[in-house]
C-alpha cells in the first residue's frame, strides 16, 4: 500500500482548502476593525507621517481587501481572503511542479 497515492492526496487536498475557507467565514467577521500593529507604532512614534506623503512603488490588485468592480453591499474582506488563499495555494502548486521537475531530471 502506497502512502501517496493520488486518491489521498487529493481528498486531502480538497479538505484542507474546504476547511481554510470556513475559517476564513467563520473567524472573518471578529477581525479587529482597529489598525494593526505597524500601523499602531507608526501612528504612535511617528505621527507627523501621513498616508498622504508617499507615493507607492506599485499599486496592488485589491488594496485594503476590496474587489475592484464590486459593489460594497457585502463584506468583501472574505472574498478577498478566499482569492488570496487559491493565488497562494497555486503558486505553491506551481512551484513544487517545476521543483520536482528538476529533481526528477537530476536523477
Amino acid at each position: 500500500m502506497k502512502l501517496f497515492n493520488k486518491n489521498n492526496v487529493v481528498i486531502s487536498v480538497i479538505f484542507g482548502l474546504s476547511f481554510i475557507i470556513g475559517l476564513i467565514f467563520l473567524i472573518m467577521p471578529f477581525a479587529s476593525k482597529k489598525p494593526d500593529g505597524l500601523n499602531k507604532v507608526v501612528e504612535e512614534t511617528l505621527s507627523f507621517v501621513k498616508k498622504d506623503d508617499f507615493k507607492p512603488s506599485f499599486y496592488a490588485p485589491m488594496a485594503d481587501y476590496n474587489i475592484p468592480g464590486l459593489k460594497q453591499k457585502f463584506d468583501t474582506k472574505r472574498y478577498a481572503g478566499i482569492i488570496g488563499v487559491f493565488v497562494v495555494f497555486g503558486i505553491s502548486v506551481f512551484i513544487g511542479y517545476v521543483v520536482k521537475k528538476r529533481i526528477n531530471r537530476k536523477i
